[in-house]
C-alpha cells in the first residue's frame, strides 16, 4: 500500500480553504489520512468494503416530531461494522490457513475513507462529495476497512460523473455545496446538528427545517439513489435504533447527560451529546411549531442552566409570532440572569414588532 500522495494534498487543500469549520480533530496530523503505514505499519493491501443503511422512510407521525437522517435510524454503525470486520478477518483465517496481521476501521480514526474507497473501486465521489456506487447501489452506504499483511492485486477505479447535473448543490438548503463539488461543513446541516459544539448560527436555523439529526437531502436528490438497496443487515433497520423521527418534546425533558446517554445508548445520536441534541429540538419546534409547543418551550427556558440552550429557546418562542408568544418572551426577559441571552429576547421581540423597552 503505497502512500496516498494526491489524495493527501487534495484534502489538505480542503483543510486549508478552512472548510473544516470546527472540526479540530481533522487538522490534527492530517498526514496520517492518506498513509496507510501511518495507522498499521503491516498494511500490505487494504479490503474496503461497504454496506448499505437505506431503509424507506415513513409519513411524519406529527407536528412535533424531527427527522433523523438514515444513517442513524439504527445501532451505532460503528460498533456493526467492526463486529463484520472481524468475521471477515476470520473467514480470511480459514481460507490461508494462517493468522491475518489486521487492523479494522469504521469511521473511527483520523483515516480519508472517501479517498480509499474511490482508490477501491467502490464508487465515484459525487459532487455531492459522497463515495457513489454506481447505478444501482447509490451512496446510502457506510464504509470500512480492513488493513492486512496480504499483498493482494487492487481492484480498478470505477469510472463515473455527475455530469452536467447540480441538484445537491441547488437543493442544499443551507448552500454548503459548491457547483465544483466543494463542500463547506461550517454550513452543512450535518456538521451544524451533529459535529457543531455551539450554537446554530441565526441565518442557517429556518433552513434546517424538520431535521433534528443530520441530514439526507443531497442524496435524495441525487438520480443515482432513485432505487437505492435496502439495508440487507437487521442492526440498521429503524426497529433496531431510535426510528426515522424523535418526539422533540420528549427530548426537552431530558434532564442530564446521563438520562441522555441511557436513552440513545448504543445509537449514532450520542455523538452531539445532551446538549447539541437538545439545542436541535429547539430549532426544529421553533420552525414546526406545533400546538403544545410554546408551552413545552416556556417551561423549558424557566428552568435549563445552559445559557446556549435557553437563547435557542426564547428564539424558537419568538417563531410563533403571536401575542401569546410575545408575552412569554416578555415574561423570560424579566427572569433572564445574563446580559447576552437577555439582549437577544429583546431583538427577537423586535422583530416581532413589539420591543421590550428596557435593556441591560
Amino acid at each position: 500500500m503505497e502512500p496516498m500522495e494526491a489524495e493527501g494534498a487534495e484534502f489538505a487543500d480542503w483543510l486549508s480553504a478552512g472548510n473544516a469549520a470546527g472540526m479540530e480533530y481533522l487538522k490534527r496530523n492530517p498526514q496520517a489520512r492518506s498513509s496507510p503505514a501511518a495507522l498499521f505499519a503491516g498494511a500490505r493491501s487494504a479490503l474496503v468494503v461497504s454496506a448499505s443503511y437505506y431503509t424507506d422512510l415513513p409519513s411524519n407521525p406529527g407536528a412535533q416530531w424531527g427527522r433523523v437522517a438514515r444513517y442513524a435510524v439504527g445501532q451505532d454503525y460503528h460498533t456493526v461494522l467492526s463486529a463484520k470486520l472481524s468475521e471477515l478477518k476470520c473467514m480470511i483465517e480459514g481460507e490461508i490457513g494462517r493468522p491475518l496481521l489486521s487492523k479494522a476501521f469504521s469511521d473511527n480514526v483520523a483515516l480519508f475513507e472517501q479517498a480509499y474507497a474511490r482508490r477501491a473501486g467502490l464508487g465515484f465521489v459525487g459532487r455531492n462529495t459522497l463515495v457513489i456506487s454506481g447505478k444501482t447501489a447509490g451512496s446510502y452506504q457506510y464504509i470500512a476497512e480492513l488493513f492486512t499483511d496480504l499483498e493482494l492485486e487492487p481492484d480498478e477505479p470505477i469510472v463515473g460523473s455527475c455530469g452536467g447535473c447540480f441538484r445537491c448543490a441547488e437543493s442544499c438548503p443551507t448552500g454548503a455545496i459548491s457547483r465544483s463539488g466543494v463542500l463547506n461543513a461550517g454550513a452543512c446541516v450535518a456538521y451544524l446538528t451533529i459535529e457543531n459544539k455551539g450554537g446554530i448560527p441565526l441565518e442557517h436555523r429556518a433552513a434546517i427545517g424538520e431535521r433534528v439529526f443530520g441530514c439526507d437531502i443531497c442524496q435524495e436528490v441525487c438520480p443515482y439513489n432513485k432505487q437505492p438497496p435496502e439495508a440487507r443487515w437487521k442492526e440498521f433497520h429503524s426497529h433496531s435504533g431510535v426510528g426515522h423521527y424523535l418526539d422533540l418534546v420528549n427530548l426537552l425533558a431530558i434532564g442530564s447527560q446521563d438520562e441522555f446517554k441511557h436513552k440513545f445508548a448504543h445509537s449514532p445520536l450520542l455523538r452531539p451529546r445532551r446538549r447539541g441534541l437538545i439545542r436541535n429540538a429547539l430549532v426544529v419546534l421553533g420552525n414546526l411549531r406545533p400546538d403544545s409547543g410554546l408551552a413545552e418551550l416556556t417551561q423549558f427556558a424557566l428552568n435549563e442552566p445552559d445559557i446556549m440552550l435557553r437563547e435557542h429557546a426564547a428564539w424558537a418562542v419568538a417563531q410563533y409570532g403571536d401575542e401569546c408568544s410575545g408575552k412569554v418572551l416578555d415574561s423570560l426577559y424579566q427572569r433572564e440572569e445574563d446580559p447576552g441571552v437577555k439582549s437577544k429576547i429583546a431583538d427577537y421581540k423586535e422583530q416581532m414588532g413589539t420591543p421590550i423597552k428596557s435593556r441591560l
